[in-house]
């Protein structure tokens, strides 16, 4: 496993992502450094934009699958301490929630 996939499990892990948007993000990194023929640590901001272009005009994705992708691209590049980081220096945990409680209104 390389360092970049380790880093980016161990911040998905630590932010709380679900199983399944762990392997959809790094199914897109993979997807991404494919396209470009590179590894994901060598591509910046101008390549995430390069591959929005190629997924909405080539691939006729739709707005929410591009969201996705781009939001796996900029979380690979992030260094750790470019995120939201708490005062003790750990990236935030993403909030639990909990199902909404609902009730029945008699008429």
């Amino acid at each position: 496993m390389t360092q970049l996939r380790q880093r980016m499990l161990e911040d998905m892990q630590i932010r709380n992502f679900s199983e399944n948007t762990q392997q959809s993000y790094l199914m897109q990194v993979s997807l991404f450094a494919r396209h470009f023929r590179r590894s994901p640590e060598g591509l910046g901001p101008v390549n995430i934009r390069t591959y929005q272009v190629y997924m909405t005009n080539e691939k006729k994705l739709a707005p929410g699958s591009i969201s996705i992708a781009t939001a796996a691209c900029r979380d690979a590049r992030a260094e750790p301490s470019s995120q939201c980081v708490t005062q003790r220096g750990c990236a935030s945990r993403r909030p639990f929630r909990s199902s909404p409680l609902t009730s029945t209104v008699s008429a």
